[in-house]
């Protein structure tokens, strides 16, 4: 959930709305990715076709859907700053598909985004208090302060 409502946003930041199907796409990718990072999963083969049976399309729509997305994002002028920040300095040459979703899913999970998932998922984190070994809300809140600190 919180993968998707970042990658949503950093794709309004790029200047690329939800007028593109590929936006969902993405969106929907960055999650997959994220749900199934532990394994080795060949885009192409799994991913597109795992994101073409909950839109009902081909793996060939949602393929050709991101790259006209990647595409879009690569003709504004604007978006040469985030794009440094995402791909790093040489923005010169358009990622593929793999190469885009691998790189936008490493940058959410950046430490620039740390926080903001942390505070999604504060409640759910139960910080057991040194001293009396139970779950503690001010240990919570004496944690996130720390991480708050240290991403700043």
């Amino acid at each position: 959930m919180e993968y998707s409502q970042i990658s949503i946003g950093i794709l309004k930041q790029l200047k690329v709305y939800n007028v593109y199907k590929g936006c969902d796409y993405i969106v929907s990718s960055i999650q997959f990715i994220h749900d199934n990072k532990s394994t080795y999963l060949p885009i192409t083969k799994i991913l597109y076709t795992d994101i073409a049976k909950q839109y009902n399309t081909s793996n060939q729509c949602v393929e050709k859907n991101i790259r006209k997305v990647i595409d879009s994002i690569w003709k504004i002028e604007k978006n040469k700053r985030i794009l440094i920040k995402i791909f790093g300095p040489d923005i010169s040459k358009k990622p593929g598909n793999t190469e885009f979703l691998l790189s936008l899913y490493n940058h959410i999970e950046s430490s620039e985004h740390a926080e903001y998932l942390y505070k999604i998922n504060r409640d759910k984190i139960k910080y057991i208090c040194p001293l009396n070994n139970k779950p503690c809300r001010f240990c919570n809140e004496i944690l996130f302060k720390i991480i708050r600190k240290l991403f700043r």
